[in-house]
């Protein structure tokens, strides 16, 4: 019963960290190519702007699985990451952060309930 405790904690906390990096990637990708997208007019530096927002919104998600509740985290990529991916079209950094957050979700579902921070 021990060993399981231990092996639980382990698989936690490797989701978080998964859930950080893949947020981390997908939204300086998104940030990236909100920079340096071509256009302007005012709708496309509109969308530009968005991205750009919802780019460090991902970046800040992931901070938040790592550190702090997984599941708000989690919530919070996977909303930006649907919003991602019907802007996008399904671009690969969308889709990076969307299963970021799902990653997030399944580690807070993981997570032992008497855990209310991340214990490092």
């Amino acid at each position: 019963m021990f060993a399981f405790r231990i092996a639980r904690r382990a698989f936690v906390k490797l989701f978080g960290i998964a859930g950080f990096l893949l947020a981390l990637i997908g939204g300086a990708l998104i940030g990236y190519s909100a920079l340096t997208g071509g256009g302007l007019s005012p709708m496309s530096l509109f969308l530009r702007l968005v991205e750009g927002f919802l780019g460090l919104w991902a970046i800040i998600a992931g901070v938040i699985i790592y550190t702090g509740p997984m599941r708000f985290g989690g919530i919070l990529a996977v909303i930006g990451g649907i919003i991602l991916i019907i802007i996008t079209s399904f671009a690969t950094p969308a889709i990076l952060v969307f299963v970021a957050g799902i990653i997030g979700l399944v580690g807070a579902a993981i997570k032992p309930p008497w855990w209310k921070f991340w214990k490092r």
